[in-house]
């Protein structure tokens, strides 16, 4: 059991409201990383439309081609030990609208496809478990990435898949702002018993609670637990606030919320009621370059986060979104709007992180371990794929 006492006392006294701003950081005395490359593995002969590392353990490295469901397992020298896949009309059937895939403790394989529901496979593709999806969905969610978007976690000895969706509660009649006061925004199922409930409300001061409506991208939250130290780090995607909580009982208790100073990020105040219906999820003539919290993983002491910021020019913004902006414009703005990741330290510190040009589906941290794939450069069609393993070292 957890030893909270005093401590615990302590850190609701003086933790509890907002930390003050920390600007990203270039200071002298802030110490500096760089991504340090331990080993790589490549695989080839891939005939695949999106190929994807998805996992590894001591004995295998897993990928997935992301536009279908095939699965392709390898040990760690790269040599092919299995694929298989689950289209059409199956049991277990997956497709293009599941998310990466995570293991549990025993190397199973989990998968939850925001259509077709929650599945667990052992590493030859037989099926443990074949629910169904908890609420039905509008859209397919987003654009592939290795950024994870649930996570495989472990609580009094019992394993649960912690995730969320945009639609967890059924439509209301009238999407106002209090569905939102009244939505819990994580969702967690035993992967033994299938047992499922939903948890975390917005918290008090959260602009989610403004009195306004907003479009779904902006309040989908991403997180991770900390087994070790049971603490729940979570911000929602358009809100720069990281959201602390102590996870050791039950249900989270909110312990810290923490001011996050991101270069170039802009928070939405969201719009009247009535200005966007229930479950929209982007509108471009609304705004085209919305800031997001794209990832939050634990790393180390600290946490790493990848965001996407807004251009400052409000001119070019206002051309984009009335469909008047030139090539070049969009162009310029893309540049602009690349995703940045930085090191939030236990200090406070954000610290920029330089990482090398991977393909556009960014990186999975396993671990201590960050797992990613060099951007395809020839014209050719790809048939080898390296996977490199790399750790952030101070420099």
């Amino acid at each position: 059991m957890r030893t909270i006492f005093f401590g615990l006392i302590a850190l609701f006294i003086f933790s509890c409201g907002t930390k003050e701003n920390q600007s990203e950081s270039n200071s002298s005395d802030i110490p500096s990383y760089k991504l340090e490359t331990l080993d790589s593995v490549t695989v080839k002969g891939i005939l695949a439309r999106i190929f994807l590392f998805q996992a590894a353990d001591e004995d295998h490295i897993i990928f997935r081609d992301m536009a279908t469901s095939d699965v392709y397992v390898f040990d760690r020298n790269g040599d092919p030990t299995d694929k298989w896949d689950k289209t059409g009309d199956v049991p277990g059937a997956f497709s293009m609208s599941s998310g990466n895939i995570a293991q549990t403790k025993d190397g199973n394989l989990v998968i939850l496809d925001i259509m077709n529901g929650l599945k667990v496979f052992k590493k030859d593709g037989e099926i443990v478990q074949n629910f169904g999806i908890y609420q039905n969905q509008w859209s397919l969610g987003g654009a592939f990435s290795l950024f994870k978007s649930y996570q495989v976690i472990e609580k009094d000895g019992k394993e649960y898949l912690l995730y969320s969706l945009d639609i967890i509660e059924e439509s209301p009649g009238d999407y106002g702002p209090e569905y939102l006061q009244e939505r819990e925004n994580l969702i967690l199922t035993d992967l033994e018993t299938e047992e499922t409930k939903t948890f975390l409300p917005f918290p008090e001061g959260s602009q989610f609670l403004n009195g306004n409506v907003f479009l779904f991208t902006d309040f989908r939250p991403v997180f991770t637990y900390d087994e070790k130290s049971q603490l729940l780090y979570l911000i929602f995607q358009n809100e720069p606030i990281l959201y602390t909580y102590d996870w050791a009982g039950a249900e989270p208790i909110l312990l810290e919320k923490t001011d996050l100073n991101l270069e170039g990020f802009v928070a939405g105040q969201g719009f009247e009621k009535g200005a966007v219906s229930f479950a929209k999820i982007y509108d471009r003539t609304l705004n085209p370059y919305p800031s997001a919290i794209l990832n939050l993983e634990k790393y180390g002491d600290g946490l790493l986060i990848t965001y996407r910021p807004t251009p400052a020019d409000q001119g070019d913004m206002a051309l984009v979104a009335s469909g008047e902006a030139s090539k070049e414009l969009k162009a310029k703005l893309s540049e602009e709007i690349k995703k940045r990741t930085v090191m939030l330290t236990k200090e406070g510190d954000i610290i920029p992180l330089s990482l090398p040009e991977s393909n556009p589906y960014d990186f999975a941290v396993k671990g201590e371990d960050i797992w990613w794939m060099k951007k395809h450069t020839g014209e050719e069609e790809q048939e080898d794929y390296t996977v490199y393993r790399s750790r952030l070292v101070k420099e």
